[in-house]
């Protein structure tokens, strides 16, 4: 394979799933105090990262020229992300009616410029030399790893429900909310493989490793939002894989209703396996945290409806904390203006998804991860805290313009 080719390749993967990869295989290896630990492991991978991100740009602007492509979903993307920038600049930069720590501060602009923007410019400039098969055994083989040395660190995963009293992680850079997201991600990637892979090891056996692992990763984790990202890669797919759409949304309708129908009896079955998720669910204190932050971004919002008021919660020791809903933190930093943008973006980025996913069957498994931190960021993190989010609109955005143009050009010569 072409070294550049690979490197595209390996560029996309690594803003999928390396850092999840990186700590569950170096941390535990490392040993040591845990924050000595997280820093000597993501610190040498986030300059990885943007070393292997830089090497792409390189060999991408060399190859097709300086410019970047743009369609409805990027431009979009490009503006929403040109109006946080400014809040954010604003905020910690010039305001002086609240207080931030430098590690706070620091961290916002880590995430935001290096890993956000400069990751997804890489994939902006590279979106044509990944190699989609490729990227999907890579993210499954990383997948495999993660999940086993999950296992291996973490033997109360395999425990019986009545030894299970608390929230499960991955390790102690990977959270119970990230690594109940990984469980997801591994649902997807062992799906797709059965539908898409001919070798009997790599689509039975693998994907059963991994459905069966991510869902009691995805349960015993103990967060309320990897449901939710379930239930709406269900409907998606479903979405797209009937003939016609009609016939997909009355299917998705029929599913939910059956999900309501049934929701004492499937809170059964997940008490046995997670209670500390039905407890959550029903019982839990956090309910209350959660309403409570909504409210107060509200109200922040409805200070400056039109332009924001602040990019996040801020706490008197210097701290913040977002909504834990990304439309409300839109609002709330950039005002209905941005707020409308946002939402337009991720709108035209969900029919980019649906359109490529209806035509290229390899693009499924792409399509459900971006779909599944679109739902994630309704019920946590924050828009410049979610790398893999910008990287992935962007890629599924352009492959969707680049496939309908093979499609047109195709069909003309046909004709």
């Amino acid at each position: 394979m072409n070294p550049g080719r690979f490197l595209s390749t390996l560029n996309l993967v690594f803003v999928i799933i390396g850092y999840q990869f990186a700590t569950s295989l170096l941390i535990p290896i490392y040993g040591g105090d845990i924050e000595g630990a997280t820093r000597v492991v993501t610190i040498p991978y986030r300059l990885f990262t943007i070393a292997l991100a830089t090497a792409v740009i390189i060999q991408s602007i060399s190859k097709y020229g300086a410019s970047i492509r743009q369609n409805r979903s990027t431009w979009l993307l490009t503006v929403f992300w040109t109006m946080l920038l400014f809040r954010l600049f604003y905020d910690l930069e010039v305001r002086t009616d609240f207080f931030l720590l430098p590690g706070e501060m620091f961290r916002v602009w880590l995430y935001a410029l290096l890993l956000c923007l400069y990751s997804g410019l890489s994939v902006a400039y590279s979106y044509r030399d990944v190699d989609l098969k490729l990227a999907f055994r890579l993210t499954a083989l990383a997948l495999s790893v993660t999940l086993t040395l999950s296992l291996i660190n973490n033997p109360l995963l395999l425990a019986a429900s009545e030894e299970i009293a608390k929230r499960m992680d991955g390790n102690a850079a990977l959270t119970t909310i990230a690594f109940g997201q990984l469980g997801i991600t591994a649902i997807i990637i062992g799906g797709c493989m059965i539908v898409t892979e001919r070798n009997l090891l790599i689509r039975f056996v693998l994907p059963a490793f991994l459905i069966v692992i991510g869902t009691l990763i995805s349960l015993r984790s103990g967060s309320r939002g990897p449901l939710l990202c379930l239930i709406s890669i269900i409907v998606f797919t479903t979405i797209t894989r009937t003939r016609k759409l009609s016939n997909g949304i009355l299917l998705s309708l029929l599913f939910t209703g059956l999900v309501v129908i049934f929701y004492q009896g499937i809170l059964a079955i997940i008490a046995r396996i997670a209670p500390v998720l039905v407890e959550r669910l029903l019982y839990s204190a956090s309910n209350e945290e959660r309403a409570l932050l909504l409210q107060e971004a509200w109200e922040a919002f409805l200070n400056n409806p039109v332009l924001g008021d602040r990019f996040a919660i801020i706490h008197a020791d210097g701290k913040f904390i977002y909504s834990h809903n990304m439309l409300l933190d839109a609002l709330m930093g950039t005002g209905i203006i941005g707020g409308t943008v946002f939402a337009a973006m991720y709108i035209s980025s969900i029919i980019d998804s649906y359109k490529i996913a209806k035509h290229d069957l390899s693009f499924l498994w792409i399509v459900l991860i971006l779909i599944q931190h679109i739902t994630a960021g309704m019920t946590s993190s924050a828009f410049y805290l979610k790398p893999v989010i910008t990287a992935l609109i962007i890629f599924v955005s352009l492959s969707s313009v680049e496939k309908m143009e093979e499609e047109t050009e195709t069909d003309k010569n046909e004709t």
